[in-house]
């Protein structure tokens, strides 16, 4: 049969607004790929983000139905297995199609465009997606402020502490952090920030390429919901696997051609699978491929057993995963994650 829905039921859909019979249409949708083969290369970027949503859903309640087992699964259907390896990395790309053409408003729709902050008091890596479809990965004491609706012309947000950006791409609408003395711009692309008060502010680049350039004294304080020029004194271009770092004292940017800190490990993607494994194991691969130590002290984690494809993915967003699927929680320090059990 012939796998399409129309647009306006999966606008319909993502809005929460579908009635019961376009409930029943697209759950017929949704399990005709687990009788139908696996070709999704005629999906629309909407169809493919609606299967992930009801994919990831369908997971959950596997998940519920298999507790008394402790054997927890992040597989739902077999047959489909590369769609799923497809998806979980391309899900922050797909949403953008969305987003721009039916979330963002018209600018004559938007009055005042309120600024968000959000303060990470936890021990988790938080993660906040802007209404572009970027990702901000925001650690532990560290702040993100940006506008609700990213501008018509640049995108800018400002930072204190340590955050991972994975940025989509807008080759129209530059994306701006404004952290501490320096300002980074890209316009799609992956990299981490470090900008705490009293220490060394640094910029290292897993992909794309970034520029980091230090303002001209005596500039205003920027408005995130402006896109005015700002003049440089200094500016360095970084590509994959570069790092700058700023002298406050000497009002200074310094290139480095290798980021020699391993803790970026943790943020390059990686293809990993496991199937029915105890999780002592899982925590000895994962640590062994990002280089850090992932534990727990919970008898109740510790007797689970994994079968889950992870595919394209970062440290934090694998536990992330972990943390929605197995009913755990977790603190990282440094470059030690310890899992706690909810239960």
């Amino acid at each position: 049969m012939e796998k399409k829905l129309s647009a306006d039921i999966l606008e319909k859909y993502f809005k929460g607004d579908c009635n019961e019979s376009e409930i029943a249409q697209i759950n017929f949708w949704y399990e005709s790929f687990e009788h139908d083969g696996n070709d999704i290369s005629n999906l629309s970027d909407m169809e493919k983000e609606a299967f992930r949503n009801l994919m990831l859903n369908n997971i959950r309640k596997n998940i519920n139905t298999e507790e008394t087992t402790n054997i927890v699964s992040l597989r739902k259907i077999r047959p489909i297995r590369s769609l799923f390896y497809f998806l979980a990395g391309c899900a922050a790309v797909i949403l953008v199609v969305f987003f721009i053409k039916y979330r963002i408003p018209n600018k004559s729709e938007i009055v005042t465009n309120e600024e968000m902050v959000v303060d990470n008091m936890t021990k988790t890596i938080q993660k906040i997606t802007l209404s572009d479809g970027s990702r901000v990965w925001l650690s532990p004491k560290s702040q993100l402020t940006y506008p609700k609706i990213l501008g018509a012309h640049s995108r800018r947000v400002a930072m204190i502490g340590e955050a991972f950006f994975e940025v989509t791409k807008d080759h129209n609408r530059p994306f701006s952090i404004f952290s501490g003395n320096i300002i980074t711009k890209v316009w799609g692309t992956s990299f981490r920030i470090c900008s705490y008060k009293n220490e060394e502010t640094k910029v290292d680049v897993v992909t794309g390429k970034v520029s980091v350039s230090i303002p001209k004294p005596g500039m205003p304080v920027p408005d995130l919901n402006k896109s005015d020029q700002i003049e440089s004194v200094q500016e360095v271009m970084l590509t994959p696997n570069q790092e700058v770092t700023y002298d406050n004292k000497l009002n200074d940017l310094k290139k480095h051609i290798k980021i020699t800190d391993s803790t970026i490990d943790i943020w390059k993607k990686t293809n990993i699978a496991f199937d029915n494994a105890p999780m002592a194991d899982v925590f000895k691969i994962l640590s062994k491929k990002f280089k850090v130590h992932i534990w727990s002290a919970d008898k109740k984690v510790n007797s689970d057993y994994l079968n889950a494809d992870f595919t394209n993915e970062s440290l934090p967003s694998i536990m992330e995963m972990l943390k929605n699927t197995m009913d755990v929680n977790y603190a990282v320090n440094g470059s030690e994650f310890v899992l706690i059990s909810n239960k």
